[in-house]
């Protein structure tokens, strides 16, 4: 991307949230030097330090320099972009992040990579990039990462297709928004679902990658109920922002054509059982626990609230245990309100256990990647 590109951004409609964590400062600096930077850039964050970073995300990532990170810090990014410049057209807003290892002065044990989201309205690009160690100087790392971040930016705003032609390998993908996604967003409609209608029996989650665990978790649980089980995925979390238009392509492309899925946007059981009535709803203990922590409902009054729809609606569970610190906690050591302790059913230790997450599944993909 040459100035007269940058130039061409800087008078367009576009209006950027920019954060970088490793490498890929020079971008920001090399669009910040061609006049006019003040109509684009809307702010530019450097979470340097794990603290940092952990306080940006609002949570502990499984690795700082990662592609579901970096798609994080973008989604994450582009919220921000909302709330700094609420008067303009939200498909003009972009979340831009960036995270890189890169060479430095002491051998590191991991490959050199470096990863790069650009998330908006309308669709989220992502880069994927392990480069060769010893092959390039960290001056020469770092002009690659801002290429190909430049490069990114100028192809969300529409300035053309391509990547810079490098020797690297480089992958690319972008997954476009689909007009029912936004509707889901604003709520406009309540759910998306597969050919095969809901059930009654309703597993939550974000299956980030579905795996052993929760097909073992669907068989228990379909035994128990006599119900096939229909994985529910909502785009929204409480503690999280939106999914990204990869994220949800990349679950859904997951499920089978035998596989019951609804894609929702209900980020409380109370949201769930609204739309999911008279349902029997599939959960860890972890999960339990955050449901009844008075923290994601700002007052004990709204808690209770919150709560109380669960007989409303008539919501059951089946609480499944999990490993929690150096304890493997199951229902029995989880105290219920006294109003909703009968919807509650546990599955035992025996009939259950597997020490396996997704978050946990995710790492262990990331570190094949990095040590190879």
């Amino acid at each position: 991307m040459n100035v007269n590109d940058i130039r061409s951004i800087h008078d367009g409609p576009f209006k950027i949230v920019f954060v970088s964590s490793g490498g890929g400062s020079s971008a920001i600096s090399d669009l910040l030097k061609v006049p006019g930077a003040s109509q684009t850039i809307l702010e530019s964050y450097i979470p340097y330090s794990r603290e940092s970073m952990d306080e940006y995300l609002g949570a502990q990532p499984s690795y700082y320099c990662g592609l579901q990170t970096t798609i994080n810090m973008a989604v994450t990014a582009f919220s921000r972009s909302k709330k700094l410049a609420p008067g303009v057209d939200p498909s003009h807003l972009l979340g831009v992040a960036v995270t890189a290892t890169l060479s430095t002065t002491y051998e590191k044990l991991g490959s050199h990579r470096f990863f790069v989201c650009v998330h908006g309205l309308n669709a989220t690009h992502v880069i994927s990039c392990y480069l060769t160690k010893g092959k390039r100087t960290r001056e020469n790392e770092e002009m690659l990462v801002t290429e190909c971040l430049k490069s990114l930016i100028g192809i969300a705003c529409g300035l053309g297709n391509e990547l810079p032609k490098l020797t690297q390998q480089i992958h690319y993908e972008v997954i476009a928004a689909k007009p029912e996604w936004h509707a889901l967003e604003k709520k406009e409609i309540t759910m998306l679902n597969s050919d095969l209608e809901p059930s009654k029996l309703i597993f939550p989650g974000t299956f980030n990658p579905l795996h052993e665990g929760h097909k073992k978790i669907q068989k228990i649980a379909e035994k128990k109920t006599g119900m096939p089980a229909t994985y529910e995925i909502s785009i929204g979390n409480v503690e999280k922002t939106f999914l990204s238009y990869f994220e949800i392509q990349k679950i859904l492309d997951q499920f089978g054509l035998d596989d019951r899925w609804a894609l929702t946007n209900a980020p409380t059981f109370a949201d769930k059982a609204r739309i999911f009535n008279d349902s029997t709803f599939i959960l860890g203990i972890d999960t339990l626990t955050r449901m009844l922590d008075e923290k994601f409902y700002g007052s004990k009054s709204q808690l209770l609230e919150s709560l109380e729809e669960l007989n409303t609606y008539n919501a059951n569970f089946l609480v499944f245990g999990r490993q929690v610190g150096d304890t493997y906690k199951t229902l029995d050591q989880c105290l219920i309100p006294s109003n909703l302790i009968d919807r509650f059913v546990g599955i035992s230790e025996s009939e259950f256990r597997l020490d396996i997450s997704s978050r946990e599944i995710k790492k262990y993909e990331e570190e094949s990647k990095i040590t190879a």
